[in-house]
């Protein structure tokens, strides 16, 4: 069978080439138009490289609270699920052949982090000297997570006022034509909630940890994202817009698998109130593992036989190791690391040829994978498949030692 190769663009999360071309693009139609800005050129990306992603505004502006999705997540897992699933869940909002993509440009880092601050009580505001009050914004008393009512005890915070909120990502959209990024035409906020509260009884002591009551998280991100919503609404940009809102619950700093998104709602140009939300079913399991074969028996027991087939393809075969993202009990998507040891040129391209064989047999009726053949963390070769795909695209690292 035919393999098409193919270089690796990305993982899930494409934004249709965010960076610019050093030669000057040709005029493809009106939603292409070049635009003068002194020396700049504001143009949005190539219909013609779209897919089923956002076109982008060029140049790129970065958000402005780039920085807090790697410091402030549990886990890298969550960091990049969070993101990359926050854009797919705007997509059913704000379709992407109508809207153009630019990261978050409202809320910036500081603004974000007095939001993830506890609510403070008019005693702590006293305590604080002029730069704390402004380091922390304690005069505006931003916070939305519980106020610590003046407790210091961290035993007691953690069992009755620990953090839920820990991050909040903006994702802002615009006319197809707007190629400048003059009218914002839509918002989406995701706030990251913490499952587990870590704390520590003493400076650079043991590290403790609460599970947090899963209702309670719900209730919590919901009761955020209406105060969140007020304050949006008080930027004269931003009142008659539709803003999508999605509640993400993370794993734990240990867990290898990332969270879920597990309610969101959307809206209407110029409501100031939250009236509904709709639960959103997802989960990410382990391959194999019970957790996947209570969701998916067929699955779990395909990747198990992916495995034996590969073992008995070569000798020194460990384990694959999968993660598979349900939604609505149905596999979505689905990642997995292949190990290797060192292999020459010729054997590598055997075995990806092999693992090629095995995912169509065994993944054909997933929607997305990518399957990541490394020695170490040395990437030999990439197999991916999107549900546009007829076949998988192959690609094998050259000059990889």
């Amino acid at each position: 069978m035919k393999r098409t190769i193919i270089l690796f663009i990305s993982a899930i999360f494409v934004l249709s080439a965010c960076g610019q071309n050093e030669e000057k693009p040709k005029e493809k139609s009106n939603d292409n138009e070049q635009q003068e800005s002194g020396s700049v050129k504001e143009i949005a990306t190539d219909k013609n490289v779209q897919g089923d992603n956002y076109r982008t505004i060029l140049p790129f502006k970065e958000s402005q609270a780039r920085g807090l999705l790697q410091d402030n997540m549990a886990n890298s897992y969550n960091g990049e699920d969070f993101e990359n699933g926050l854009l797919d869940l705007s997509k059913s909002v704000f379709p992407t052949d109508e809207y153009l993509y630019q990261d978050g440009q409202y809320l910036d880092k500081d603004t974000i982090n007095a939001f993830l601050s506890p609510k403070y009580t008019k005693a702590e505001v006293d305590k604080m000297d002029e730069d704390e009050r402004k380091e922390k914004k304690a005069n505006e008393n931003l916070g939305l997570n519980p106020s610590h009512n003046g407790e210091t005890d961290p035993e007691k915070i953690a069992k009755n006022s620990p953090a839920y909120l820990s991050n909040i990502l903006e994702q802002d959209f615009y006319g197809s034509g707007d190629t400048k990024g003059e009218k914002i035409k839509g918002m989406t906020i995701g706030l990251a909630m913490n499952s587990t509260y870590y704390y520590q009884k003493e400076k650079d002591g043991e590290t403790y940890s609460k599970d947090l009551d899963d209702k309670e998280i719900k209730k919590q991100g919901k009761q955020m994202a209406g105060e969140i919503l007020s304050r949006i609404r008080e930027h004269k940009e931003l009142k008659d817009i539709p803003i999508h809102f999605a509640i993400y619950k993370q794993t734990g700093e240990n867990s290898i698998v990332p969270g879920e998104f597990i309610t969101g709602t959307t809206v209407e140009e110029g409501k100031t109130r939250i009236n509904d939300w709709k639960d959103i079913n997802q989960k990410t399991a382990l391959l194999p593992s019970q957790e996947a074969d209570d969701l998916d028996e067929n699955l779990n027991n395909d990747f198990k036989q992916f495995n034996d087939n590969l073992q008995t393809y070569f000798n020194n075969f460990t384990q694959a190791v999968g993660t598979v993202k349900f939604d609505k009990k149905e596999a979505k998507q689905l990642s997995v690391d292949v190990p290797i040891d060192y292999y020459g040129k010729a054997e590598t391209i055997g075995i990806t040829q092999y693992v090629t064989e095995q995912a169509e047999k065994y993944f054909d009726d997933i929607d997305e994978y990518e399957i990541h053949i490394k020695d170490g963390n040395n990437p030999k070769a990439l197999i991916s498949k999107s549900k546009d795909d007829k076949e998988p695209q192959v690609h094998i690292y050259k000059n990889n030692n």
